[in-house]
């Protein structure tokens, strides 16, 4: 249905799109943040540079787009680059669902994971291939090629030459069955196995590419869900950048490497003396009971600093403030309860060895 110049309505999605879209072949879904683009015969050629400036211009207009789905847009990878460098501009969207690419259009992509500060999600599948888009050509370097002419010969003998090459190729076609017949089964019985599956070749200029993108997503602390997909894409690629991402993640919601349940901590020993100073404030308590070696009982005027008297002996909270700045800095030293009693039993041994050294010398 025709609305004016610059916008129809599709039937089959209903949703009114933009003219230049719809001559481009292009279908969209959007909900106001959401955007799912889809080609309307995928059957056709790829949608070009025209379809592609023409969604580019459309994810300008609405900046309100966060969420972006190209995978069923069979754009190639220069209409692909049109989209990047309005997203490179717009920096809008937070999740992004690439189509198939080349090594032309992962270009473009990295480009937009390099500047795009909000983007949280992208999935993309790659192929080894320079670009997925070839201009159509007239001619190739095979319509040259005059080497396999044969000149015709009299009907006489061509009848006998017909049955000397059915009986040729029947003993060629003989021969290659028995020769992969041999190669499939060129390994010992004893070994139990089939030979190992050939491992595909990367090129050098997908593989540099494949390494800029592991190194970006690490630096982008932004990119939480990360997945490259593609026969082409080594395992470990696929490993490092999900590792990535998932450290990303927990940074994102402070998952650090989580304490043992129940282990009771030089924190949780602080929090509950916090407790008791605050049950003797509010007279709860008038005292606390047991005494430490060395202790001063005589009474005081503060209620603090008969506490501190009595129960946050000096060295031992000097233990414990140093057994936690060490333990925040990751020391894995401190790991377990059992490592953080080792630390603060060390550390009174060694304050005791100094104050008895102390003692000597003043004696």
């Amino acid at each position: 249905k025709y609305l004016g110049p610059w916008y129809c309505v599709c039937d089959l999605v209903m949703t009114v799109i933009p003219q230049p879209l719809a001559q481009a072949g292009i279908n969209l879904e959007y909900d106001g943040r959401c955007l799912v683009v889809r080609d309307q015969d995928p059957s056709a050629c790829p949608i070009r540079n025209r379809g592609g400036e023409a969604l580019a211009s459309f994810l300008s207009s609405n900046p309100d787009i966060k969420v972006l789905d190209i995978r069923e847009s069979n754009i190639s990878d220069n209409g692909l680059a049109q989209i990047c460098l309005t997203l490179r501009q717009s920096n809008q969207l937070e999740e992004l669902h690439a189509n198939p690419v080349g090594h032309t259009g992962l270009e473009f992509l990295l480009g937009v994971v390099r500047r795009c500060s909000r983007l949280r999600t992208l999935t993309v599948e790659v192929c080894d291939v320079p670009t997925l888009f070839v201009g159509r050509q007239n001619l190739s370097a095979a319509d040259y090629d005059t080497s396999n002419y044969v000149a015709p010969k009299p009907e006489g003998e061509e009848e006998q030459e017909e049955l000397e090459e059915e009986e040729l190729q029947a003993r060629a076609a003989k021969a290659e069955r028995l020769r992969k017949v041999f190669t499939e089964n060129n390994y010992d019985s004893g070994d139990e196995m089939a030979p190992p599956e050939e491992v595909k070749a990367v090129s050098s200029a997908l593989t540099k590419l494949l390494a800029e993108l592991v190194r970006v997503v690490r630096s982008q602390v932004n990119l939480t869900t990360v997945e490259c997909r593609g026969d082409a894409v080594p395992s470990h690629v696929k490993l490092d950048i999900s590792r990535a991402a998932e450290e990303h993640q927990a940074c994102r919601h402070g998952l650090a490497e989580p304490e043992e349940r129940g282990a009771h901590t030089g924190m949780d020993v602080l929090q509950e003396q916090m407790a008791e100073i605050q049950s003797v404030l509010e007279g709860k308590e008038s005292s606390i009971g047991g005494t430490l070696p060395g202790e001063d009982l005589r009474p005081t005027n503060m209620g603090i600093r008969s506490y501190i008297g009595r129960r946050l002996h000096a060295a031992l909270g000097e233990a414990l403030y140093e057994c936690q700045r060490f333990k925040s800095k990751g020391n894995k030293a401190l790991a377990s309860p059992q490592d953080e009693i080792a630390f603060i039993a060390m550390y009174l041994r060694k304050k005791m060895e100094e104050e008895q050294a102390e003692a000597r010398e003043e004696a």
